[in-house]
């Protein structure tokens, strides 16, 4: 079912399709581009944390201070196990004063975990700073209290003036993954991507026009020749783009029907006005010897005028008869496929014509076409013939060859083919009333051809010789 917003035009559909497919695929490919960037810088965010929190953790457990300019704007705190801050990065003390903290490690917890913890300004709600964090943390043990004292302090992780305490503490380091060159990479990303994405599309879109439009010009010259095809004018062709493409096909393909459609055309025309002139003579005869005897009513021998009438009355029939015959092997479609015995039904055909036949010759096809191909080649025979017909059948593995002989004049070799063609006469002499309607040799062709057969005039040292072979 078509789409109502959908184009009609195939150009303008093309487009179309490219121009959404193209969004589409630009759309969850940047999607998944952007993804994979912010989740590289975080992961080098992460690694820069973890690296971080291990300066400060072995720091602690070598009993040494930590230099914290050398962690920028780093966020951080340390907790004792009792849960009370020992120290807190100004950062955090700046963003969220009222921060209540992590909780210390618990004791089965592992060297080095991952945790959430959000921070709210209170004055500064609108902070891009106003999110969760991922923090990294990791315990020490047996820090001196030298290190640790006095608690709750801001900004450097050693006391300046340090407790002179033996005890011992068991601190748990938290710091804070920032996510700041992620936002910015993400952020310049985006900006770009507002500028490249539509460009794209663009792009796409008018590549896909021009190159369907370019694809589509051959179709179009053989849309417009064939619109100009008639009846009347059935040599035109289409023209054939030099490509071999599925186009070129087509035009060829079309051509190749065109050819068949003007000789059909031709076929057809030739055949109206034989069959229009062959109808003719007969029709004339009658009418004019109806109209003479009509004339000289008083002198007419009307029994002889009933017979000449009768006899083209008769040859009117025969003729319709041929053509109706004709226009049924024009189709294509195959004969019932019933087992007939060909030699009986040459048999039927004696004493007329000599029969030379086996016992049988047992073929696939239709009796009654058949019987009409035998007659017409007998009658053709009958025709020429001086004194003697003879019908030959012969039964092979493959093929059922059936010959008809006459001993008359025989075909000259340049009109073995031209016999087969339609109202044709090959002796000029002979008068329209003898020489049959010039069907006959044509319907013959046709029923041997339906059957899967050929009918050919060959070779004979005398008179001519007919030969039908049909496949078993």
């Amino acid at each position: 079912m078509r789409i109502k917003w959908w184009p009609a035009s195939m150009r303008a559909s093309a487009a179309l399709t490219a121009t959404v497919a193209c969004l589409a695929v630009f759309t969850l490919g940047v999607i998944g581009l952007r993804e994979y960037m912010v989740d590289t810088v975080l992961g080098s965010s992460k690694t820069e944390a973890e690296l971080e929190l291990s300066r400060i953790t072995d720091a602690y457990r070598a009993g040494t201070s930590v230099d914290i300019s050398l962690f920028g704007d780093s966020m951080y705190e340390v907790v004792t196990d009792s849960g009370e801050t020992v120290v807190r990065s100004r950062t955090i003390r700046r963003l969220d004063p009222s921060w209540p903290g992590l909780p210390p490690a618990p004791a089965n917890a592992p060297e080095l975990w991952e945790t959430k913890s959000a921070l709210n300004s209170p004055t500064h709600p609108d902070w891009r700073e106003n999110r969760t964090y991922t923090v990294v943390g990791a315990a020490v043990s047996n820090v001196p209290a030298r290190l640790v004292e006095p608690l709750r302090r801001t900004g450097d992780l050693a006391p300046t003036t340090p407790s002179s305490s033996t005890a011992t503490y068991r601190l748990t380091v938290y710091v804070f993954v920032l996510p700041w060159e992620a936002i910015s990479a993400e952020t310049v990303f985006n900006r770009g991507l507002r500028i490249v994405l539509p460009l794209a599309v663009i792009f796409v879109a008018g590549l896909a026009w021009f190159v369907t439009g370019r694809t589509l010009r051959p179709v179009e010259a053989i849309r417009h020749e064939l619109a100009e095809v008639s009846e009347h004018n059935l040599d035109r062709r289409v023209p054939v783009p030099r490509s071999r493409d599925e186009i070129a096909k087509l035009a060829r393909t079309t051509n190749a029907t065109l050819d068949r459609l003007e000789a059909f055309h031709r076929r057809q025309q030739q055949f109206v006005a034989d069959a229009s002139h062959e109808l003719r003579s007969p029709l004339t005869n009658l009418r004019t010897g109806l109209e003479v005897a009509l004339t000289h009513a008083d002198r007419a021998d009307w029994p002889e005028v009933a017979r000449e009438s009768l006899q083209d009355i008769s040859r009117l029939q025969d003729l319709t008869s041929d053509l109706l015959m004709l226009a049924v092997n024009d189709n294509n479609s195959t004969p019932p496929a019933a087992i007939v015995d060909l030699a009986a039904l040459v048999q039927e055909f004696r004493p007329r014509v000599s029969c030379v036949v086996p016992p049988h010759a047992l073929m696939r096809g239709n009796a009654s076409q058949l019987e009409r191909l035998l007659r017409n080649l007998v009658d053709n025979a009958a025709r020429h013939a001086k004194s003697s017909i003879v019908v030959t059948v012969r039964d092979s593995e493959s093929w059922v060859v059936l010959e008809v002989q006459d001993d008359g004049p025989g075909i000259a070799v340049e009109d073995r083919e031209r016999v087969f063609e339609r109202f044709t006469r090959l002796d000029d002499a002979r008068t329209r009333n003898s020489g049959g309607s010039g069907l006959g040799l044509t319907i013959a062709r046709g029923i041997a051809t339906r059957h899967g057969g050929t009918l050919t005039v060959e070779d004979s040292p005398t008179g001519g010789l007919f030969v039908a072979r049909f496949p078993h």
